[in-house]
């Protein structure tokens, strides 16, 4: 069960008008996910922060700002040469017309979480290989809010009240080692406000054991409290990256490390 917000006729008539998700950042009404960072959370992850955010060309050809929202946006990630801990990461917001891409570009190190985030240059990205993000989810979601997900003989609950939607309800890892599960609890709407706000979910499993490796907690805040448009593009990178953007204009993201190693000590009894 999702819960929507109906648009104000105003705002629908600019989204008719405009492209792709009718530029809500222009309108003040971006999403935005934070993360609570427990002991356990520290163990796998960790947050990166892209210290001076993303830089667009200003405005497209149509007269439309040029943002990075975390609604619309996505990330890219690229390798020089050999795939290692080491990515390039920049930012883009795909529009019907065709897409634009930011101006800047960062590097970084998504093992380690002290390693500097570095600026990378123009040719080092061109340069580069990219390395699509993966979104693959189970296809039978249930439709009962109390039933499990059935994966591999397993049972897998969630932590919120209510699963999440119909594309961002689960994240199988490339590998189908690791099932990421979303969930939300619904908080109600911000007094004075159409923004909502409430808890959302991510637990994740060993898809091989059935057990419950995390549960990532975060307190989400928008437009329309929907995890299809809060948590969909959350992403694993490689089998081993588990990524979840973070801030309204995507200028932070939570990475979580399960290679192979961590797979093993988080199913010891």
């Amino acid at each position: 069960m999702s819960m929507r917000l109906v648009l104000p006729t105003w705002l629908a008539i600019a989204c008719l008008a405009g492209t792709t998700a009718c530029h809500l950042a222009g309108f003040g009404l971006e999403d935005s996910i934070e993360v609570k960072m427990t002991p356990a959370l520290k163990e796998y992850c960790h947050i990166i922060r892209f210290p001076q955010g993303w830089k667009t060309k200003g405005v497209d050809q149509n007269g439309y700002k040029q943002v990075i929202t975390y609604h619309l946006s996505d990330y890219e990630f690229r390798v020089q040469g050999l795939l290692s801990t080491w990515f390039l990461v920049g930012a883009f917001t795909p529009e019907v017309i065709g897409r634009y891409d930011t101006t800047n570009h960062y590097r970084v190190n998504l093992w380690d979480a002290t390693a500097p985030v570095l600026p990378a240059s123009a040719k080092d990205w061109n340069a580069a290989t990219v390395v699509p993000l993966v979104r693959g989810f189970l296809p039978n979601r249930p439709v009962i809010e109390d039933m499990p997900i059935v994966f591999n003989g397993f049972q897998f609950r969630k932590t919120g009240a209510f699963w999440g939607g119909s594309d961002s309800v689960s994240r199988l890892s490339p590998d189908s080692s690791c099932l990421v599960l979303s969930s939300l609890t619904d908080a109600g709407t911000t007094k004075f406000s159409l923004r909502r706000v409430g808890k959302v979910f991510l637990d994740i499993y060993s898809a091989d054991t059935g057990k419950k490796m995390l549960t990532i907690e975060g307190m989400y805040s928008g437009f329309d409290f929907n995890p299809d448009g809060s948590l969909k593009k959350a992403a694993w990178l490689t089998e081993r990256y588990f990524i979840l953007p973070l801030g309204e204009h995507r200028d932070r993201c939570l990475i979580c490390d399960f290679g192979a190693a961590n797979r093993q000590r988080r199913n010891k009894p």
